[in-house]
């Protein structure tokens, strides 16, 4: 028998140890590759543009032919291997080496300004910090909603909209838009149109299209509010935090449809999902609606129902607001259910309750909560050109929480 060499050794104790690990479930033991492999320092690389990094064939054999690259628009490489970002984009940098061809992958981005978000809250700071290229100097487009030292710090002054630049080194500058908001705006002493705005929008306001797509980039902590669904009145109520912590404080007041009998709307005590559908057919149905917002399961919050896309396909479900009519989703006007898709965050808080006829609060609210008529002859909308009377805008929406979404 010949004597085995070291290396044959180790690798037939690797093999006993791989068969056990794979009948015992072992966890797999990480390998070192073998120091003596041919190829590139990187395999992968990102670099800004105008920067370069010099690429080494690791244990070459013999002198390298040449190398290239497969779009010198993006990056280029020298005879020697040093490779400069030209461009944003991805391209394959190669060599040859004894008819062997090597390959990095390199990834080329601009120089840019790096902040935690670009959106924050009126009286608090955030640091700016120039990446791929050295900064001389940062100035505000408006430094009484941002403003910036030399180091990069930014302070919140007031609420708007500020363009932070960097001014570079290389002769070139670069921006970011940073926003900034207030706190939730609680109306003092509101009256109930203040709580309700509903009641005095037109039938256009309260079923059309506002025009707006996607989802919220961020929104308020998900202890902001609280939500009440009672089952027995059709109301939707919205409570925020009273000094005390308890939500006590009225923020906004809706009619609603909740689930017929036999599709009755779950009851308990929920958080909500982080699912948001802005405009779109049910599935297995033919009918639609607008800002979706999910509770628990399947049931949502939405708007009435549509037979098609276009807010002028509106259905009659409109006149049985106040009715228990739906599959068992929370059923409400197009404001009011836009109003918890920007505002309540996933992990709000929901209450579905069954409710009761001596519950003479929520009677009372929901005596109040009278909608326009809808109109004998179809009207016709244009989706963003509705009129638009409600008490809030998307900007003054505080961001304390991003958003990140959930499909369906």
């Amino acid at each position: 028998m010949k004597k085995q060499t070291i290396r044959q050794y180790i690798l037939k104790a690797l093999a006993v140890l791989l068969t056990v690990a794979l009948l015992f479930e072992i966890p797999c033991v990480h390998v070192k590759a073998d120091e003596n492999e041919i190829g590139f320092n990187y395999t992968t690389k990102k670099i800004y543009t105008g920067k370069s990094f010099k690429l080494v064939l690791n244990n070459a054999p013999a002198k390298i032919k040449w190398f290239a690259s497969a779009d010198e628009s993006i990056a280029t490489v020298t005879k020697k291997g040093e490779v400069t970002g030209v461009a944003p984009g991805t391209v394959k940098i190669k060599a040859k080496c004894n008819d062997v061809k090597y390959t990095c992958v390199v990834t080329v981005i601009d120089p840019y300004i790096k902040v935690e978000k670009n959106y924050f809250k009126v009286g608090t700071t955030m640091t700016a910090t120039m990446k791929g290229a050295k900064v001389l100097s940062y100035v505000s487009s408006a430094p009484n909603i941002v403003s910036v030292d030399k180091d990069g710090t930014l302070t919140a002054n007031a609420k708007g909209v500020a363009n932070i630049t960097a001014y570079c080194k290389n002769g070139k500058n670069y921006s970011v838009e940073m926003h900034v908001y207030e706190d939730i705006k609680i109306i003092e002493n509101p009256t109930f149109d203040d709580l309700a705005p509903t009641t005095h929008m037109t039938f256009e306001e309260l079923v059309g299209d506002t025009g707006e797509r996607g989802y919220p980039k961020a929104m308020p902590t998900p202890d902001t509010y609280r939500i009440t669904v009672d089952l027995y009145w059709k109301v939707v109520m919205v409570y925020a935090r009273d000094k005390e912590g308890n939500y006590t404080v009225p923020v906004r007041y809706m009619i609603c449809s909740p689930g017929a009998s036999g599709h009755n709307t779950r009851q308990g005590v929920f958080k909500m999902k982080g699912t948001r559908v802005r405009f779109a057919r049910f599935k297995g149905l033919t009918v639609w609606a607008q800002y979706w917002s999910l509770i628990v399961s399947a049931t949502y919050f939405h708007s009435i129902l549509y037979n098609s896309g276009d807010a002028n396909d509106y259905t009659t479900a409109y006149n049985n607001l106040g009715k228990a009519v739906s599959h068992g989703c929370v059923r409400l006007t197009v404001p009011d259910a836009r109003w918890i898709y920007y505002n309540c965050a996933p992990g709000t808080e929901v209450e579905i309750r069954a409710g009761s006829s001596k519950d003479e609060e929520t009677k009372a609210i929901r005596e109040q909560l009278k909608l326009a008529p809808m109109p004998s002859k179809r009207t016709n909308m244009k989706a963003g050109e509705i009129p638009w009377t409600d008490n809030w805008e998307i900007d003054e929406v505080p961001q304390d929480f991003e958003y990140v979404y959930v499909p369906q």
